[in-house]
């Protein structure tokens, strides 16, 4: 039931429906039995984390604020839940306690230890890929563009390095950010490239749909765009919020 939830819950983060993708991981961790949690806390730790990532998605920074510190005996999540507050914190503009959190995220990734997995991948490889998204998007709000943007890449670079899951255990995609990044930075056709390449992988998400109908109208390409926004709007349909960007941690 927990892969069940869990993917009810993916689905619905890549077509905007918040509140659904809400109640699927509330539920999805209410009906881990308590003796299950105890015993099987390696096992779980990740799923832990999961409402901290619905928060990130749909750029709920002061819910994500209000999360409490998961307990000891779930490390990699203690340590997701200090990216998702420096994430919040930076989409805020409160870059410098977003930079003392980073350092609190880094040095709880170093208690994780080296064995420890979350589905099919080491938890050191996915908390990797929070570093370099994390440190992207503090560099892009500082106005060091070129520098975030690489940050990024390697980002995507790492993630697209994981072992196959479902849902995948690094949930969103960094692509997002990174096509967000170049865009604002006048990379119509970089972002574009990246929007395609995602949709590749994630065919038909909402995000990766709205980046691309963004970056298709920056170049100048209107019917492309109409045909992009025409399948977002399918996609979207459904959805509860509405978005201008392919991530809500960027500026537009």
């Amino acid at each position: 039931m927990a892969h069940n939830r869990h993917m009810r819950a993916f689905a619905c983060m890549m077509s905007g429906r918040s509140a659904e993708a809400t109640e699927s991981i509330r539920a999805m961790i209410e009906e881990i039995p308590a003796g299950f949690l105890k015993e099987n806390a390696a096992i779980v730790d990740g799923f832990i984390a999961s409402p901290f990532e619905v928060h990130v998605r749909f750029g709920r920074w002061n819910g994500m604020l209000s999360e409490p510190e998961p307990a000891e005996h779930f490390p990699i999540s203690r340590a997701i839940w200090r990216f998702a507050r420096a994430t919040s914190l930076a989409a805020l503009g409160r870059q410098a306690e977003a930079r003392a959190e980073q350092e609190a995220f880094r040095a709880a990734k170093a208690r994780v230890s080296e064995q420890a997995f979350f589905g099919n991948n080491a938890a050191q490889d996915l908390l990797a890929i929070a570093e370099e998204q994390l440190e992207g998007e503090l560099l892009f709000r500082e106005g060091k563009r070129e520098e975030a943007i690489a940050h990024l890449r390697a980002g995507v670079k790492r993630e697209d390095a994981l072992r196959y899951d479902e849902p995948p255990d690094w949930i969103i995609p960094v692509r997002h950010a990174l096509g967000a990044a170049l865009l604002a930075s006048g990379k119509a056709g970089d972002a574009r490239a990246v929007y395609e390449e995602d949709l590749k992988r994630w065919p038909e998400n909402g995000w990766a749909l709205k980046g691309l109908e963004m970056s298709l109208r920056a170049e100048n390409r209107p019917a492309e765009a109409d045909d992009a926004a025409a399948t977002f709007a399918k996609v979207w349909a459904g959805a509860d919020m509405e978005t201008g960007s392919s991530c809500l941690c960027l500026p537009k």
